[in-house]
C-alpha cells in the first residue's frame, strides 16, 4: 500500500496548519469561520468556553476535529472547514496513525476565569514555532520552539500526551506523538533494539516532560530511522503501528483500513460505544448530551439528579462509555453509597487481619485513583449510585478539598496510613441522587460548591421515545397521556415538584402487553402515588382511578 495512500490526510493537515498562520492576528474571524464551517454541517460545536467564545489557538482548532467522534462526522467536519476556509487538498477518509483527543479535553487553554493574560498568544507561539522548526530545524528555531513548548506544557489541563500529539498533527514528519500507545510502543514492544533504548530518555507516569528531553527522544527515533534496522521509517508509521492492535509492522494492500479512534477491530467491536449509540439508547438531545459533557469536562465533579424512573444511573454509565467510545470497565467504577457507608469503607481504615491483629485496608476510591494515576493518557470515571444516601462529610474526609477540579494533585496526608494522596487531574466523578427520597437530608453545601448538578427529567416528550415507543399500543398511548397529565399536577403540587415527577424508564420495557401495563400500574405506580400523596386520600383514590381506566 503506498504511504501517500496510507496516510491522506497528511496533506490536509499540512495546508489547513499553515492557513491558520493567516488568522493570528485576527482570531475574532478565525471563530466565526469555525462557527460557519460547523453550520454548513448542521454540527453542534464544542462548548469551548465558559460563556461566549472570544479567542481560541490553532492546536483547540485541530482538536475539533482529531477528538474522538465518528468517521462520518470527522469527515463532515473537515468538508465545512475546507469549504469554509477555501483549502485545494483532498478532504481524508481515513485517519490512519492519527492520535485522538478524549472529548473532556480538547481545549490547550483555561477558561477565560482562570485563564493567564498571554495564555493564547503563547500557543499561537509555539504553533508558529513549530512549523517554522519543522522547516527550517536551525539552532534559533530550535530555542523558539523550546521556549513555547515548555510554557505551554504548565498550562493546567495540558500534558506529554496532549501537546505532543498535536505538534505531530501539523508537522508528522518532525515531531513524534507521545501518547501511551506510541510510548508502549517506543518502550515495551521490543521492537526498538536496546542499543537505541539505552540513549532514549525514559518518560516517568504522568510526567510534563521538557522541551530538551522531548528533542532529544525526537533526535535519537530519526537516528533510529536512518540506522537502517527500524521496522518502521518515520513518525506516522511508528504512530499507526502502535494504534493498531496486533499488528508489529504496515499492513500490506491486502489488509483493512483502520481510522483511529473511530472504528474498532476484532474481537472489540462489540465494546465499541460512541455519542451517536449514546443518542439512540438515552433520551437526550444532541444539545443536551454536549452540555452534559462540558459541563462534566469543566467541573470534573457531576451529580445526575432527578425523580424516580429517569435513567440516572443508565445515564451515568452510557455517558462514560460515549467519552471513552468504548465500554472499557477497567476505567469505570461503581459503588452505591448507603447510611452506614464509611471513610474506612471508601478510602482507607483498619480491618480485622488473618493473624488476628488489625491492618489497613485500602478502599475502592484510593485504588481506583492510584490506578488512573498510573495512566495519565486515559479518563477514568468513578460513578456513586445515590449518592446523597450517604454521611458525605463522613464518607469525604479530607477529600473534600482534594477532589475540587483546581485542587487535583494537591497531596494530602490520610487520616490511617498518613500516605501522602492527591486526586489525579484524569479521575471524573459522577453521582446520581433521587430528588424524591424524603428520607434524605439536604446534601452538605460543602459538596454542592465541588459538584455541577445536572437535572435529568422525565422524556416523554422528546422524539426518541415517541419514535420508540408510541403508537404502536393504544392502551399503553392512553397510560402514557394519564402520566404526563399527573406529572403536571406533581409539579404544581407545592409539597412535591418536579423533583416528584414520574420516569419514562418504568415504561421502556422489551415487551409492553396488558399484563405488563397493569403490572407497572398495580405494583409500581399506585404504591408510588401511595406514598406521595399519604397526607390526600381523594388525589390517591382519583389517579389511581385514572391510572387503571387507562388500560381497562
Amino acid at each position: 500500500m503506498p504511504t501517500s495512500d496510507l496516510f491522506e490526510w497528511e496533506d490536509f493537515y499540512r495546508e489547513f496548519a499553515n492557513k491558520l498562520l493567516e488568522y493570528r492576528n485576527n482570531r475574532g474571524e478565525l471563530i466565526e469561520k469555525i462557527k460557519r464551517a460547523f453550520e454548513r454541517m448542521n454540527f453542534e460545536l464544542p462548548t469551548l468556553e465558559r460563556g461566549k467564545l472570544v479567542d481560541i489557538d490553532p492546536f483547540t482548532v485541530f482538536a475539533l476535529f482529531n477528538r474522538r467522534i465518528s468517521n462520518e462526522r470527522k469527515i463532515g467536519t473537515l468538508e465545512g472547514i475546507a469549504r469554509e476556509f477555501d483549502l485545494r487538498s483532498k478532504v481524508p477518509r481515513v485517519f490512519n496513525g492519527v492520535p485522538d483527543l478524549n472529548p473532556l479535553g480538547i481545549s490547550f487553554y483555561n477558561f477565560i476565569y482562570e485563564r493567564a493574560e498571554q495564555e493564547i498568544d503563547n500557543l499561537w507561539e509555539l504553533f508558529d514555532a513549530a512549523l517554522k522548526y519543522s522547516k527550517e530545524p536551525t539552532q534559533e528555531n530550535r530555542i523558539r520552539f523550546s521556549k513555547y513548548f515548555d510554557i505551554t506544557m504548565k498550562i493546567k489541563h495540558n500534558g506529554t500526551s496532549k501537546v505532543t500529539s498535536a505538534l505531530f498533527w501539523i508537522a508528522p514528519d518532525s515531531f513524534v506523538p507521545l501518547d501511551s500507545y506510541s510510548r508502549q510502543y517506543i518502550y515495551n514492544s521490543g521492537e526498538i533494539p536496546s542499543e537505541f533504548l539505552e540513549n532514549l530518555p525514559r518518560i516517568k507516569s504522568g510526567e510534563k516532560i521538557s522541551a530538551d528531553k522531548y528533542l532529544k527522544i525526537v533526535d535519537s527515533l530519526k537516528e533510529y530511522f536512518r540506522s537502517g534496522k527500524s521496522k518502521v521509517k518515520n513518525f506516522k508509521e511508528l504512530s499507526h503501528v502502535a494504534w493498531t492492535p496486533g499488528r508489529g509492522s504496515l499492513p500490506t494492500a491486502d489488509d483493512e483500513q483502520i481510522t483511529i479512534g473511530t472504528t474498532s477491530v476484532g474481537d472489540n467491536e462489540d465494546k465499541v460505544y460512541d455519542r451517536q449509540k449514546f443518542l439512540e439508547e438515552v433520551f437526550m438531545s444532541e444539545k443536551e448530551y454536549d452540555d452534559l459533557v462540558n459541563l462534566l469536562k469543566s467541573k470534573q465533579n457531576v451529580i445526575l439528579q432527578g425523580p424516580p424512573g429517569v435513567g440516572k444511573t443508565f445515564i451515568a454509565k452510557r455517558l462514560v462509555y460515549s467519552i471513552m467510545e468504548s465500554k472499557d470497565e477497567e476505567r469505570v467504577m461503581m459503588i452505591q453509597f448507603h447510611q452506614s457507608y464509611s471513610y474506612e469503607d471508601f478510602i482507607e481504615g483498619f480491618r480485622p487481619s488473618t493473624n488476628g491483629g488489625f491492618e489497613i485496608r485500602k478502599g475502592p476510591f484510593y485504588k481506583f485513583c492510584k490506578q488512573a494515576e498510573e495512566d495519565r493518557d486515559h479518563e477514568y470515571f468513578f460513578i456513586i449510585d445515590e449518592i446523597n444516601r450517604g454521611n458525605i462529610s463522613k464518607i469525604f474526609g479530607e477529600l473534600f478539598m482534594l477532589i475540587e477540579n483546581d485542587k487535583r494533585g494537591i497531596q494530602l496526608p490520610l487520616l490511617y496510613s498518613g500516605e501522602l494522596f492527591s486526586v489525579p487531574s484524569n479521575v471524573y466523578i459522577i453521582g446520581t441522587m433521587n430528588t424524591a427520597d424524603r428520607s434524605l437530608a439536604l446534601l452538605d453545601y460543602a459538596l454542592r460548591r465541588r459538584f455541577a448538578f445536572y437535572s435529568i427529567k422525565p422524556a416523554f416528550e422528546s422524539d426518541g421515545f415517541k419514535k420508540k415507543y408510541m403508537n404502536k399500543n393504544p392502551k399503553f398511548d392512553r397510560l402514557i397521556e394519564i402520566i404526563k397529565e399527573m406529572n403536571r399536577t406533581i409539579a404544581e403540587d407545592d409539597l412535591l415538584g418536579e423533583g416528584f415527577c414520574i420516569g419514562h424508564s418504568y415504561f421502556c420495557r422489551e415487551v409492553i402487553d396488558g399484563t405488563i401495563l397493569s403490572q407497572i400500574v398495580e405494583y409500581e405506580l399506585i404504591p408510588l402515588i401511595n406514598e406521595y400523596w399519604f397526607d390526600d386520600r381523594s388525589k390517591v383514590q382519583q389517579w389511581s382511578k385514572e391510572l387503571r381506566s387507562a388500560i381497562g
